[in-house]
């Protein structure tokens, strides 16, 4: 039977951000949600053991709108497919692994998660991202991912360009399996009718815009752009959106996806959209998308687009001003890239399609907030402002800084992350990656007194901005993991309302005095019950997974495979974009001997290196790297320093740099520096060196010992500039 629930409503809107490798933890995030209130319906319905549905908490929380940027779009792609698929059984841990209870509730997401996305395939993958499959030729029609239905495909014979450092049909597998539906499964009561999914993308075609003045026209292009889909199948809870409902869509049907060959092209658009949205640039491939225009109105996806902008949202005539050619073509198609450069939090899609009226605020009191967006955003890391002489005021170098600056600018959006930041504040939320553990220590007195402390770094996945999670899969498992964990937190202890709330005046009494739903006290209330209350497999703690390394020899695979990929992109990238004779003369340079000289090759391999290796050490994910004890000197500070003597920027630092890098007083700094050339350090990863000369003002410099600059070198000097010698990089004041 069916769990009965009173008339009182609670409405969610999830919004994912974009975090590349990281979206192993967004994932996990989900993971955990839909297992906390299928275990509800299951409490309901009777069907767990020891608990009577007539004393449980008899409210409705539904979910109306996914939206996502990047690795959120495809984890709201997965995820909505994972909804339906009938297929999805629970996995437990093995006997042999640490944790216990569940793993993983929804294999398909986990899957395209944690099991198939790495640079190095795993456990029986066959494809990772640095096969050269890719190059190798066109797709067929059938694993065909790179574009949707609308756009054109090359001709036979065409070359096959390089669109992505990595290999990217990787990610065109994990769509195919995405979609491989077999039956589709019964209906969830929390999922609404419709189920609103949207993906941001940035177009790079653009979308050109007019506004008329009396003085004139102003125009204007866009190329912040998403995609819509209204999905019908995956629930029944009758719930419309006013701004969605209105928003035009693309439609598309659950039972398509074991449907006719037309219903499942459409599922297939659907999910090249998700790819389109993660196409990182440089990194992974970008995508083409077909759109429909035309004079018909109820066609063109363009004319009547509603914007989530509270100043706009009664406001009409910002139609496209497209050119003539343009509309009458037979199909309008762009490239894409990564959503998250322009929208990396599409925070404002799930805010308006889950109002009651679109012209006023959600409520936002504790004791009346009937509707809430939740976002989840992998990166709560501190991220560091460029040092004081960074960028250079050279071309190059503020060219380099300029893309990095205008992305973080489009992410920066403080009026949605401070009311999701206020404990008072009903209608918004967040959840981000927390590692807590528990410090134990003793007063004068000898009494144990244990605090939880928050770890300097959550996620395994954040080095190297966020690609580090496809390093290996122990990284992603753990992200994923501790996903779930986070939000069995969330759900427990934060996303709390007051017991004077109307939703829970019409519990059942056995409910209210019941323990198991009363939520910790928080500061915005003294007590508060759990808006999402959790049974079953949902109430079993979600153990916090154990921090992952790799070893040394994982390592070295991994260099070895990235040289091979390189020494198979790199000529393909010159033959496709430079012509003779700097072709050839470039061809030398990215060729190891005897076929070149390697010059570009190896400079280009030892930065990859080194950076990789300094994110490794700095967070503490390589084995080989176990520090000995200092005094006055945490584990993460030594390995900061660590970390600045493997950064290839510099060949030799000084104390005063690396206290100015790592945010480290120059004392600390040289307590570090004397670990590393201690007899505890001899013959270590981390023994350090120090240089026989010293800067301009004085000071030593030091280089980890396996960096150290070459015998010869040595003798010379530092500023000999010899036909085999350049000047050392060092920090300032330099020689």
């Amino acid at each position: 039977m069916p769990r009965q629930t009173n008339e009182h409503e609670f409405q969610i809107g999830l919004t994912m951000s974009g975090a590349i490798s990281a979206g192993a933890y967004t994932a996990g995030v989900f993971d955990f949600l839909i297992l906390a209130l299928d275990e509800w319906e299951r409490a309901g319905d009777g069907q767990i053991p020891g608990v009577n549905p007539a004393e449980i908490p008899n409210h409705r929380v539904g979910i109306k709108v996914l939206s996502g940027a990047s690795a959120g779009a495809l984890t709201a792609a997965i995820g909505a497919i994972a909804l339906g698929d009938a297929d999805q059984h629970p996995i437990d841990f093995r006997s042999d692994e640490a944790g216990k209870g569940l793993k993983v509730y929804l294999p398909k997401l986990y899957e395209a998660w944690v099991v198939k996305p790495g640079l190095i395939a795993e456990d029986g993958q066959k494809n990772d991202f640095l096969t050269n499959s890719d190059l190798a030729g066109p797709p067929t029609p059938e694993d065909d991912y790179t574009r949707t239905s609308g756009v054109s495909r090359p001709a036979p014979g065409d070359p096959q360009p390089v669109t992505s450092l990595l290999n990217a049909r990787l990610l065109d597998e994990i769509a195919k399996a995405g979609i491989d539906v077999k039956q589709v499964g019964k209906e969830r009561p929390y999922i609404a009718k419709t189920l609103h999914i949207y993906m941001t993308l940035s177009n790079l075609r653009g979308v050109p815009y007019k506004v008329s003045f009396d003085g004139g026209d102003y125009h204007m292009i866009s190329h912040g752009d998403r995609v819509h889909y209204a999905v019908t199948g995956l629930g029944n809870w009758d719930s419309p959106s006013i701004f969605a409902d209105n928003d035009k869509p693309r439609s598309i049907a659950a039972a398509e996806l074991v449907g006719a060959p037309a219903g499942r092209q459409k599922w297939k658009d659907y999910s090249i959209c998700a790819l389109a949205s993660a196409a990182f640039p440089v990194g992974l491939a970008p995508r083409q998308i077909g759109a429909v225009l035309g004079d018909n109105p109820a066609l063109d996806e363009y004319q009547g687009r509603h914007f989530p902008i509270d100043s706009l949202i009664n406001e009409h005539g910002i139609d496209p001003d497209w050119m003539k050619a343009v509309r009458e073509a037979p199909a309008f198609w762009f490239t894409t890239a990564d959503g998250g450069i322009i929208d990396n939090d599409p925070f404002e899609y799930a805010r308006f399609s889950i109002k009651a009226n679109p012209s006023e605020p959600n409520e936002s009191d504790l004791a009346a907030a009937d509707r809430a967006v939740i976002m989840v955003s992998p990166f709560p890391e501190r991220k560091p402002i460029k040092s004081q002489d960074q960028p250079k005021l050279g071309i190059a170098s503020i060219f380099s800084a300029l893309m990095p600056a205008l992305i973080d600018q489009a992410r920066f959006k403080p009026s949605e992350l401070v009311l999701a930041a206020d404990p008072t504040c009903g209608s918004r939320y967040l959840i981000g990656p927390s590692r807590v553990t528990i410090v134990e220590t003793r007063d004068a007195n000898g009494k144990i007194e244990r605090r939880e402390v928050d770890e300097r770094y959550a996620i395994a996945s954040g080095l190297l901005g966020g690609f580090g999670g496809f390093v290996a899969r122990a990284f992603r498992d753990h992200d994923y993991q501790l996903g779930r964990r986070n939000c069995q937190r969330f759900l427990r202890h934060i996303f709390t309302l007051p017991p004077e709330h109307p939703m829970f005046q019409s519990w059942p009494p056995e409910a209210k005095i019941n323990p198991v739903f009363e939520a910790k006290p928080t500061k915005a209330m003294g007590k508060g019950y759990s808006v999402i209350p959790l049974f079953g497999a949902a109430k079993e703690e979600v153990a916090l997974p154990a921090w992952p390394r790799i070893s040394q020899d994982r390592f070295e695979t991994l260099q070895e495979r990235i040289e091979k990929r390189f020494d198979y992109v790199a000529p393909a990238l010159l033959a496709q974009n430079v012509k003779d004779p700097l072709r050839t003369l470039l061809g030398l340079a990215v060729r190891p001997f005897p076929y070149g000289i390697g010059l570009i090759r190896d400079n280009a391999l030892k930065f990859t290196q080194s950076t990789i290796l300094a994110d490794l050490v700095r967070r503490d994910q390589i084995e080989g790297w176990e520090l000995p004890q200092a005094d006055g000197l945490s584990d993460c500070e030594i390995r900061l320093v660590l970390a600045e003597l493997i950064d290839p920027a510099y060949d030799l630092r000084n104390v005063s740099g690396l206290a100015k890098s790592t945010n480290l007083t120059e004392d600390k700094v040289k307590t570090a520096l004397a670990l590393g050339q201690s007899q505890a350090a001899k013959g270590k990863p981390f023994e350090a060196w120090q240089a026989p000369w010293t800067d301009k003002a004085g000071g030593s410099l030091y280089a980890l010992a396996s960096r150290k600059p070459p015998r010869l070198r040595r003798i010379l000097g530092p500023n000999h500039t010899g036909p085999w010698f350049t000047k050392l990089r060092v920090d300032a004041p330099g020689f």
